[in-house]
């Protein structure tokens, strides 16, 4: 097999379009393209916390994902690779839930609001499955 560039990789926005992105600060680690929620504390951790955040981006200044304290570049509108529940499915066009690890997939058990499957499935090389998202209103911050 010829060495190629991959395609997509959890976390990475999917286009150049209009978008919005906050910060908020770990809780503990966060693997990039997971779905984050706010604890009571006010700091992010994966899952929905007592309300959702948005989603992990990836950060080239961090090898591997966040670690606490970390500040969390956290999508809360736009498109961007997810990364999907262990022997879940996605259904392109299909509505969006999430595990409590922050996984998603069309059967991962909470409905992410607002939020729709814009790609099949994609096995990465290294065994990671993503899929795109679209999060189409950002989620209440106060």
């Amino acid at each position: 097999m010829i060495p190629q560039m991959q395609k997509a990789f959890a976390g990475m926005k999917a286009d150049a379009g209009f978008d919005r992105v906050e910060s908020f600060c770990a809780a503990g680690d966060i693997g990039f393209g997971l779905v984050i929620g706010v604890g009571a504390d006010g700091n992010v951790a994966p899952g929905g916390g007592t309300r959702l955040a948005g989603l992990a981006l990836h950060d080239h200044t961090k090898l591997g994902g966040y670690s606490q304290y970390d500040m969390v570049s956290t999508l809360t509108k736009g498109l961007a690779w997810a990364q999907v529940t262990d022997e879940g499915a996605v259904t392109n066009g299909g509505a969006v839930q999430y595990a409590a690890d922050g996984t998603v997939g069309d059967a991962s058990g909470t409905a992410l609001p607002n939020a729709v499957f814009r790609s099949e499935a994609e096995t990465l090389q290294d065994g990671t499955v993503i899929a795109k998202i679209e999060l189409a209103a950002p989620f209440a911050t106060a």
